[in-house]
C-alpha cells in the first residue's frame, strides 16, 4: 500500500470522513478481547491518574493567569500560551487517559475510539509543542541578541502570522498522521495497536520520527547558542549588555524546552532500536515531564503568576483573614516580568511590545 494512503488511512482524518469509525483493516478488532491481552497495573496507573489531575489544576489557573494579564503584550507569553495549551492537551493524554487505561488493563481493543482520539490528540499535540518549543528558542536568541534579522517575525501584527506556523503544523500533526496507541503491558503509547495478523512496519509513523530529530537537534542547538552568547556578556551583567529579567526567562525557557529535548531524544531511540519495558517507561515519564514540568516552574518560580493564582482560586475573605495572594497596588503594577522582576526592561530594551519564549 502506497505510504500516503496509509498514512490517511490510519489518521484521525479518516475518521471524521467515515462517520467516525475506524479504518477495518488496520484496526479490526473483531474477535479480540483487549482486556485479556494487557495487564492491569494498579499502582503506576493511580500514579500517572494521580499527577495528571494534579497538573491541570495547577496549569489551567496559571494559564487564565497568564492570559488575562499585561503578560500578553510580549511575544513570548504569546507563544508560552498557545504552548499551555498544547500541553494541557497532551497531559489529559499521557497522564490521565495512560493512568485510567493502566488501572483498566487496557490495550488498544478494549476501547478502540477512545484510544485512538486520545492517541491522535496526544501525537498531533506533541509533534506541535516540539514546533512551538523551537519557536520559543529562536525568540529568545533574537531577544538575547537583537541584530538577528528574523527579530521582525516577533514584532507587531507579524507575531500571529508567525504563531499561525505551529497551529497548522499541530492541525496537520493531529489529522493526516498515524496515532499513538495505548497498551497497558508497557503503560506507554505505541503508532503499532500489536494485533494479530499485522506487520509493524505498516505503523511506522515517518513525520513523528522526522519531528523528533528534529526537535532534538533543534532545541539542542538553539540552547547551545544561547548559553555560549550569554557566557560572552557575562562580565556585562549589571550593564544595560543583557538584562535580570532576560536572564532568569532564559533560565526558565531552558527548564522548559529541555524536557521536551529528553523526551523527543528517548522515542527517537525507541523508534529503531529494542526498548526494555524500563526503558519505555522512563521514555513515558519524560513525556510527562516534558508538558508537566512548565506548570511547575510557573507556580514555584514566578511569583506573580503564584500570585495571580492565589487570588483566581482563593476567596477573597480567606485571602484577607490569612494575608495571602496580591492586593490591589501589587495587580495594579505592570507583571509583564513573568520572574517577578522590574518588567520594564522588556519593552525599553527592544522598544516594541515583542518584548522579549518547550
Amino acid at each position: 500500500m502506497d505510504l500516503l494512503t496509509s498514512d490517511l488511512d490510519q489518521s484521525f482524518n479518516f475518521v471524521i470522513r467515515n462517520g467516525f469509525k475506524l479504518h477495518p483493516h488496520f484496526y479490526n478488532c473483531t474477535g479480540v478481547d483487549g482486556f485479556e491481552l494487557g495487564t492491569r497495573r494498579q499502582y503506576i496507573g493511580s500514579y500517572f491518574l494521580a499527577v495528571g489531575c494534579i497538573l491541570l489544576t495547577i496549569y489551567i489557573p496559571c494559564l487564565i493567569v497568564i492570559s488575562k494579564s499585561d503578560l500578553m503584550k510580549s511575544s513570548c507569553y504569546k507563544i508560552m500560551v498557545f504552548l499551555g495549551i498544547l500541553d494541557i492537551c497532551c497531559i489529559l493524554t499521557n497522564s490521565v487517559a495512560t493512568g485510567f487505561l493502566g488501572i483498566m488493563g487496557a490495550t488498544f481493543c478494549s476501547y478502540p475510539m477512545f484510544i485512538y482520539s486520545m492517541g491522535s490528540l496526544g501525537c498531533g499535540c506533541w509533534m506541535g509543542s516540539c514546533a512551538t518549543c523551537i519557536l520559543l528558542g529562536i525568540n529568545r536568541c533574537c531577544d538575547v541578541n537583537q541584530h538577528l534579522r528574523i527579530r521582525t517575525i516577533f514584532i507587531g501584527r507579524k507575531m500571529y502570522f508567525t504563531i499561525a506556523v505551529p497551529v497548522i503544523y499541530t492541525l496537520y500533526s493531529l489529522l493526516f498522521t498515524k496515532p499513538i496507541l495505548f497498551n497497558s503491558n508497557y503503560m506507554s503509547w505505541f503508532f503499532n495497536p500489536m494485533l494479530p495478523g499485522h506487520d509493524a512496519t505498516d505503523y511506522v509513523n515517518i513525520a513523528h520520527t522526522v519531528n523528533n530529530c528534529v526537535v532534538s537537534m533543534a532545541t539542542t542547538a538553539i540552547y547551545a547558542y544561547l548559553c555560549i552568547l550569554l557566557f560572552a556578556k557575562s562580565k556585562h551583567f549589571r550593564s544595560e549588555s543583557i538584562s535580570k529579567t532576560q536572564t532568569q526567562i532564559f533560565f526558565q525557557s531552558v527548564l522548559i524546552c529541555s524536557f521536551n529535548a529528553i523526551a523527543a531524544y528517548i522515542y527517537v531511540y525507541m523508534q529503531f532500536f529494542y526498548s526494555p519495558a524500563s526503558v519505555v517507561l522512563v521514555g513515558q515519564l519524560a513525556w510527562q515531564c516534558a508538558h508537566g514540568s512548565v506548570c511547575l516552574i510557573y507556580i514555584t518560580m514566578n511569583r506573580t503568576v503564584r500570585r495571580g493564582v492565589i487570588d483566581l482560586i482563593v476567596p477573597r475573605v480567606i485571602r484577607d483573614k490569612t494575608k495571602i495572594g496580591t492586593n490591589r497596588a501589587v495587580v495594579a503594577r505592570p507583571i509583564l516580568s513573568v520572574v517577578g522582576v522590574d518588567a520594564k526592561m522588556m519593552t525599553t530594551r527592544t522598544g516594541t511590545s515583542s518584548g522579549t519564549v518547550f
